[in-house]
């Protein structure tokens, strides 16, 4: 019977929790089942930060130091939360620090993309991407892999690789794009700080590695140069990125300096022909105001006044120059190392020489979008500039006079008056001959004493009044100089291009065309001096008249 009971107990313990002596005692309760976990979240957060490789300059070169690449925050650019079938889930742009937050639903294949791409549709608007133009103009852009969002938050980041092997490049260069939107967000900072609210129209920036310096189709990577220009109406920057030869992409300088020209051409004005340059050329006015300025503004844009392009073999040499102190050839009007010192001279807060002031660039860019300066009769060149800066600043003229006398410049006004520097030219003085409606022809030369395409004297300038609307004749003929030139003449009202004599008549060129009451600037040319390819160069004078 023991065992019975031995065994009945054992049997109700199982059962029941409990035995007495065989008795029948109470019973305890049933301990609560464990909570039922709660559901997955139906979203979670991926965030993190996006990073390039900067490769930075070796000073002592000027060629680039792949030895001290660091990793950089992308800034600004737009990133994307895709599944599986490249559908986007959630968008987000980076901050200051490259930092991305988005939105996905849990437990659901997510592959995070960053586009070479900055956008902003609040306040200030801007559109800016880096595009292959090798390859269709297709956008570039930085994946990382397809993975499950997973029930919690987490954190991707992504890093674009310079693709530098040691020697070469051996990978994907995925950093350019990216380290020449980083130097564009620096100048879009500058500008918002000076203007808050500024609205910037799209622009499109076309680097390859095949982009090379040869002309030709820039589908096959032939841009000639890096450059600013408008490809169907666009603005466009074209860059550089053959190896071995010439790279662009972490050349800081030289990507701001183009970024310059389409502030020049999309937020205030440029008059500029463009062409070959150097700091020693004595140019075009018009051209050694923009690329001048270009150079100025880079340097205020990096706040070093040093500029630097690198190139050849490793892109391990290169060349610099001191944008405030450099002077290279004839100084004047003509000379971009003349008008970048003046302008960087008015920005930065270092005295020396004749530089006393310290405007900052604020003044400056008030006077590059002034709508006076935007509509003056006269060409954009360092004398409008500077007329407009004394509207815009409280510098004094004293003070900006000594920065323009400094560099053998000491006309007064829009249109230069009184100048006396000809740069040993002097038919280019005055700069601007007034032109005046049935009187007797003046006489402009076109020449090449400074070379040809756009230098000092390939065009002479006139200024022309019109008091009643009506139909005009003006007229350019031949009077010294070789004969079987191509005369050509353009007419302007402020920054815009009204109309052109440019016919393929010999020794003269004449145009019946409506104008409006106004004022208006004449540039005239002969066409040898600006196409040499097509003729031969030389010196010669016309006589122009209206009627």
């Amino acid at each position: 019977m023991s065992m019975v009971r031995i065994f009945f107990c054992t049997l109700a313990f199982a059962l029941v929790g409990a035995c007495s002596n065989g008795g029948g005692g109470s019973s305890t309760p049933t301990p609560p089942a464990p909570p039922t976990p709660p559901p997955p979240p139906s979203n979670v957060t991926i965030s993190g930060a996006v990073t390039f490789d900067l490769v930075p300059f070796n000073v002592g070169t000027n060629g680039l130091d792949y030895n001290a690449i660091s990793q950089q925050p992308a800034r600004g650019v737009v990133v994307q939360a895709l599944d599986s079938g490249g559908a986007i889930l959630d968008s987000d742009v980076t901050d200051g620090g490259g930092q991305y937050s988005v939105s996905v639903a849990s437990n659901t294949d997510v592959r995070i993309r960053a586009r070479a791409r900055m956008m902003e549709s609040t306040i200030a608007t801007w559109d800016v991407s880096v595009r292959d133009n090798t390859n269709g103009d297709a956008e570039y852009v930085l994946d990382g892999g397809l993975t499950s969002s997973g029930a919690a938050n987490s954190n991707r980041n992504l890093n674009a690789g310079s693709g530098w092997g040691g020697s070469s490049y051996t990978g994907a260069r995925a950093a350019a794009p990216f380290a020449i939107l980083d130097v564009i967000y620096s100048a879009k900072m500058l500008i918002n700080n000076a203007a808050a609210g500024t609205n910037f129209p799209m622009l499109q920036v076309f680097w390859s590695p095949n982009n090379r310096a040869a002309d030709g189709n820039i589908a096959d990577g032939d841009i000639g140069t890096s450059s600013y220009t408008r490809i169907g109406g666009t603005p466009t920057i074209l860059v550089l990125g053959n190896e071995n030869n010439d790279t662009d992409e972490y050349d800081r300088h030289v990507m701001a300096h183009e970024y310059g020209h389409y502030v020049e051409d999309q937020l205030s004005r440029s008059d500029s022909i463009g062409g070959p340059h150097s700091l020693s050329d004595r140019l075009d006015p018009r051209v050694a105001l923009s690329e001048g300025w270009g150079n100025a503004f880079s340097a205020m844009v990096e706040d070093d006044p040093v500029y630097r392009d690198s190139g050849g073999a490793m892109q391990a040499s290169g060349f610099s120059f001191n944008v405030e102190t450099v002077s290279a050839g004839t100084l004047g009007w003509f000379n971009e190392s003349s008008t970048q010192a003046i302008i960087y001279d008015l920005f930065d807060d270092a005295d020396d020489g004749a530089d006393v002031v310290s405007a900052g660039f604020s003044p400056i860019y008030a006077s590059l979008t002034d709508p006076a300066y935007i509509n003056d009769p006269a060409p954009a060149t360092i004398f409008s500039f500077l007329n407009s800066f004394r509207s815009n600043s409280t510098v004094s003229d004293a003070d900006i006079d000594a920065l323009a006398t400094a560099q053998n410049i000491n006309g007064t006004g829009s249109f230069g008056a009184g100048e006396t520097n000809d740069g040993g030219i002097p038919s280019v003085l005055p700069l601007l001959q007034t032109l005046s409606v049935g009187a007797a022809p003046i006489t402009v030369c076109s020449v090449d004493d400074a070379g040809t395409t756009n230098k000092l004297g390939n065009y002479d300038f006139m200024r022309l009044s019109i008091g009643t609307t009506g139909s005009y004749t003006l007229t350019m003929t031949r009077t010294s100089g070789p004969t079987g030139g191509d005369p050509d003449f353009f007419i302007y009202q402020a920054g815009d291009l009204i109309n052109v004599g440019g016919s393929a008549d010999v020794d003269m060129e004449t145009l019946t065309t409506t104008l409006q009451a106004n004022d208006y600037w004449i540039s005239a040319r002969d066409f040898f001096n600006v196409d040499d390819t097509a003729g031969t160069p030389g010196d010669v004078c016309y006589d122009f008249s209206a009627n």
